[in-house]
């Protein structure tokens, strides 16, 4: 379990770019690592969209 402390320090992190997170809540302090993550959701994202999902795994409706 985190403290008020290590939360209050996990939020300056990113903040300040020293974390990064994605929508998933992955964390990294190498910004490549973020990018990876980031071009990763994207295909994610586009392959929903194109099967016409509009969130995770929601069909769009008609």
């Amino acid at each position: 379990m985190t403290t008020p402390e290590q939360r209050r320090q996990d939020e300056e992190a990113l903040e300040s770019g020293e974390a990064y997170q994605d929508a998933e809540g992955r964390r990294t302090a190498d910004p490549d690592t973020a990018a990876a993550h980031a071009d990763s959701e994207a295909d994610r994202n586009a392959e929903q969209l194109s099967r016409g999902e509009v969130g995770p795994g929601i069909p769009e409706s008609q």
